[in-house]
């Protein structure tokens, strides 16, 4: 989901800084003063971890890990979302309406120099949106030296996000901004993630004597079991098995004529989609 590219002037090392039009700091200042930042306090890791009530225990320190960096680690592991849930498509991020812009843009750069870049996420309805949570890639490139660099994305929870990209190379650039998931389609992801959904199964292949001196073959469902309740029907329905050395339990549906003992093996099966109706348009939006 591709939503525009815009082309900077000639990168050269002796380049002389012009300064910035007027126009553009202003739509700039306009901007950041009507950004509401919410601060965001990921709580600290304890000074010491006890493992299994033994004498073993493992510090933030022997892990190599400060208080600061493991702030970082959490705010970059903390991914926003929508403030309600999302009824209509339309209301979801727009790779079409979206746009960005170069801050302060300069008739050149040193290489060196970096760019500023502030994205503004809309939905269909050309709104903008009012939180976070979307999946932006924004990179710089040079289709003839085959060269590109990408640049960290800045979540603002407010449907702004900033990006520094790096001029590494003389020549020509391009700033590239896409879209790959809007804050409404990582929801649910991270939904069927979190989830004990069977996303794929597996064919559990039976084979036992039958009536008459002949061979009976059976093919049915089989999976991992996830948690408590399973992935499959609970009740008599499911053969279960366990693996010795790992613990992995096992489910296949009861073969219609073969006991369970009768599994010699298995094989890949089908994948399963857990997306709903109104879930599929909004991958598709």
């Amino acid at each position: 989901m591709q939503i525009s590219v815009r082309s900077l002037r000639t990168v050269r090392r002796d380049s002389v800084c012009v300064p910035c039009a007027h126009r553009t700091k202003h739509a700039l200042c306009g901007l950041n003063g009507g950004i509401q930042m919410r601060p965001f306090l990921p709580p600290r890791p304890k000074s010491v971890i006890q493992m299994n009530n033994s004498s073993f225990a493992i510090s933030t320190l022997d892990m190599g890990i400060s208080d600061e960096e493991w702030e970082r680690l959490q705010k970059a592991l903390d991914w926003p979302g929508p403030d309600q849930q999302i009824t209509q498509l339309d209301l979801s991020t727009s790779p079409v309406h979206s746009t960005f812009s170069i801050v302060e843009l300069k008739k050149s750069y040193k290489v060196g120099d970096n760019i500023s870049v502030i994205i503004t996420a809309r939905d269909h309805n050309k709104n903008l949106k009012t939180y976070g949570g979307d999946f932006f890639k924004a990179k710089l490139f040079n289709s003839k030296l085959k060269a590109s660099v990408y640049g960290e994305v800045v979540d603002h929870r407010n449907g702004t996000y900033s990006v520094l990209l790096l001029l590494p190379w003389e020549g020509q650039a391009q700033v590239f901004v896409r879209l790959e998931h809007s804050s409404e389609v990582v929801q649910i992801l991270k939904k069927y993630r979190e989830s004990s959904f069977p996303r794929s199964h597996y064919n559990g292949h039976f084979e036992g004597p039958g009536s008459k001196n002949t061979q009976v073959s059976e093919v049915v469902e089989c999976n991992l079991k996830w948690g408590a309740k399973g992935s499959l029907r609970k009740g008599k329905c499911c053969c279960e098995y366990k693996d010795i050395k790992t613990g992995t339990e096992w489910q296949c549906e009861r073969p219609k004529k073969l006991s369970c003992d009768k599994l010699v093996g298995h094989s890949m099966g089908g994948f399963e989609s857990p997306l709903n109706h109104f879930e599929n348009h909004l991958f598709s939006k």
